[in-house]
């Protein structure tokens, strides 16, 4: 009897202390919940804060005394209308002094379809600045508006032109789009970046090496798939001349697809583990290192609709450009879908725009390619950015026969060979006014170096590339 009792009453209490533990199990669930909670709100109020702080030492619609916004341009977010901007890549080391843009790069970023869209613009791109007389580089387009704002300053006048408004109005007429906002970066602040996240793996295509001590340049690449510094990812998207000769030099083409394969890189590596971990320290650069007059609403917005974005979500559009002394030219079937794809983006049509600036297709008519919207007018441009003359005709040259190429406004180029051009010397693409390529351009086989052997694991297309030697127009 009293061992029944006895089981009955530990029964009892068996029964009585589940219960009790359920209820601690369910509280420590929750107090681990509260807890997580409270971690991520404090560090999403830490992300929010930290963003706030960036944004304000980034984000100004000012610059050097000028307003880069003009009135169209909306300052409120809104996640069904695309935004359009341009990036530009800036040297601004005092040792090298210069004003010009290395990069040039035209995006929309659609917050509807979460995706950019965006092409390179190589540098030395034939261009007619709005209000200018003549041919120029676009690279020189930004420099051409700071001697702008200069001179209205000596003359004690408030400037309403500089580098950034100037750069916008031409690309403008160019893509007809508008151009609403900048974003600028200078070379420390790409090398930043990129050493924050710890490098960037790239595919470099070839052996790379250059050195000008001049202004601290040193590129020695190999090729393959590696992981790049700063100061390695600098230099394989600048690279132009080598130390072994022309041959080997990097065409406009070349560099835009290593600037776009870059900036994939470096999305990949951003929303990875080891990127999310650097976000405030990246953001520490970026505040030191970028300027843009978009506005913080606008980059918040951004922020949160493309937020986990890869590089599948960019999409880079084929400039085909090509070289012929001296300018860099676009064919005209590129440019035309370049600028519908950008419309497209943007919700516009070609009526938006009232004149398409076509100056960077080369053609025989010369000067009727480039249309303008506003009469021709001299200016005077200071030393930061000069005028790229036009060479007198030449004849025949009797040593090889061969008559030079013509150019747009009428006027020959030097051939390959008796001239060394700023970029590389590639095949000049059939255009219904060149002539055949020069022998050790057009047909000559390439260095083993300019097309290494992959594996298939690694080759995600042709390596083959224009002005490497062979013409694949």
């Amino acid at each position: 009897m009293q061992e029944t009792v006895a089981r009955t009453r530990a029964s009892v209490h068996k029964q009585q202390k589940k219960p009790v533990k359920r209820r601690k199990a369910r509280r420590l669930v929750f107090l681990f919940l509260f807890a997580m909670l409270l971690l991520a709100g404090g560090v999403a109020g830490a992300f929010y804060w930290k963003i706030n702080d960036t944004i304000g030492t980034l984000s100004n619609p000012t610059r050097d005394g000028v307003n880069t916004l003009t009135e169209e341009v909306d300052s409120a977010y809104h996640s069904d209308k695309p935004i359009s901007f341009v990036v530009l890549g800036r040297d601004t080391r005092p040792e090298t002094g210069s004003m010009n843009t290395d990069v040039m790069i035209v995006a929309v970023a659609n917050p509807q379809t979460k995706k950019v869209t965006m092409v390179s613009l190589p540098r030395d791109t034939r261009i007619k600045i709005p209000g200018y007389s003549g041919y120029r580089k676009i690279n020189e387009v930004y420099a051409d508006g700071e001697a702008e704002r200069r001179k209205a300053e000596r003359n004690g006048q408030v400037p309403t032109e500089n580098g950034v408004t100037l750069t916008k109005k031409t690309l403008k007429e160019l893509l007809g789009i508008p151009i609403e906002h900048y974003v600028e970066v200078d070379f420390d602040g790409f090398k930043a970046v990129i050493d924050e996240l710890g490098g960037v793996e790239v595919n470099v295509d070839r052996k790379l090496v250059y050195d000008d001590p001049t202004d601290g340049t040193h590129i020695n690449l190999e090729p393959g798939l590696q992981l790049l510094n700063g100061e390695q990812a600098l230099g394989y998207v600048r690279h132009r001349h080598d130390n072994r000769g022309l041959k080997y030099y990097s065409s406009d083409f070349d560099r835009s697809r290593r600037q776009q394969e870059v900036i994939k890189a470096i999305v990949d590596k951003t929303i990875s583990v080891e990127g999310v971990t650097k976000l405030f320290s990246i953001m520490d650069v970026a505040g030191e290192h970028i300027h843009t007059d978009m506005p913080a609403e606008k980059i918040k917005g951004l922020a949160i609709d493309f937020k986990g974005m890869s590089s599948a979500s960019i999409n880079s559009l084929e400039n085909g450009a090509y070289w012929k002394s001296p300018f860099t030219y676009l064919p005209k079937e590129n440019l035309e879908a370049i600028r519908t794809a950008l419309q497209t983006e943007m919700g516009l049509n070609e009526s938006v725009v009232a004149q398409l600036n076509d100056s960077p297709i080369a053609s025989s008519g010369g000067e009727e390619t480039a249309t303008r919207s506003k009469p021709r007018k001299k200016k005077t441009i200071e030393s930061a950015a000069q005028s790229t003359p036009s060479p007198k005709p030449k004849q025949e040259t009797p040593a090889t026969g061969q008559t030079p190429a013509p150019t747009d406004s009428g006027t020959t180029a030097p051939v390959p060979e008796t001239t060394t051009p700023p970029d590389i010397q590639q095949p000049p693409q059939p255009d219904g006014g060149t002539t055949t390529p020069p022998p050790d351009l057009g047909t000559q086989t390439p260095p083993p170096d300019i097309v290494p052997p992959v594996t298939p694991e690694q080759n995600t297309g042709s390596n083959t590339q224009p002005g490497s030697g062979t013409n694949n127009s």
